[in-house]
């Protein structure tokens, strides 16, 4: 449908791709922040999981928004 001439992305559909990667954005300070802290401490998984929600729940609303397309 995106190849199709004429076809423009909904609002819900911008909405979600900017707010999706405004979150991935954040999730991949957090990785850094993590991967920085791995040369002198251990890493938990409550930290592994923070980053891992962040990027279920953008993939999950992508899926949401895209299905409707």
């Amino acid at each position: 449908m995106a190849a199709s001439e004429g076809y423009s992305p909904t609002k819900e559909m911008v909405n979600a791709a900017v707010q999706s990667s405004e979150r991935l954005e954040g999730a991949a300070s957090l990785l850094a922040m993590l991967e920085d802290k791995a040369d002198s401490e251990q890493i938990t998984a409550s930290e592994l999981a923070a980053v891992r929600c962040i990027v279920e729940t953008c993939a999950s609303d992508l899926d949401v928004v895209l299905e409707r397309a």
